[in-house]
């Protein structure tokens, strides 16, 4: 078995869930922190949030794990999450980093936008949670 590669920590706030994480990341080091991740999910799944996620270096995955990643957002977005907010920084080839994440955002059909500022990124993602929920509360009157 390969050794994991990045590293990745979790914490949550309100209704979103936050991520630091150093890429970059391998199919052994997504499966660990599918693990690591799970208590927050369990908190979340099933009502409206979204991601903050704070990378840091060269934040690529892996084929297995890019397509690992792919599967978890699929299912994610069908309980509850709304969007993804990415902040990238010390990036050698910050341009291509950002292509890379937003086409695994995209395969997933996830809503993702790339910020610099941390409090724009959770402005962004509470704007898209409540939007999510007056669409919600619209279809439940229908």
């Amino acid at each position: 078995m390969r050794e994991a590669h990045g590293s990745i920590e979790f914490s949550l706030n309100g209704q979103i869930m936050e991520i630091e994480g150093t890429g970059p990341w391998n199919l052994e080091q997504m499966e660990e922190s599918g693990g690591a991740a799970a208590p927050i999910l369990d908190q979340l799944l099933d009502s409206p949030w979204g991601v903050l996620a704070t990378f840091h270096g060269e934040t690529f995955y892996t084929e297995d794990a890019a397509n690992q990643l792919i599967e978890w957002l699929k299912v994610e977005k069908q309980r509850g999450r709304v969007a993804t907010a990415l902040i990238l920084t010390h990036a050698s080839v910050p341009e291509l980093a950002k292509w890379h994440l937003s086409q695994i955002y995209i395969q997933a059909g996830e809503t993702v936008q790339i910020f610099t500022d941390k409090g724009e990124a959770l402005s962004w993602l509470k704007q898209k949670i409540a939007e999510y929920e007056q669409q919600a509360a619209l279809e439940d009157h229908l």
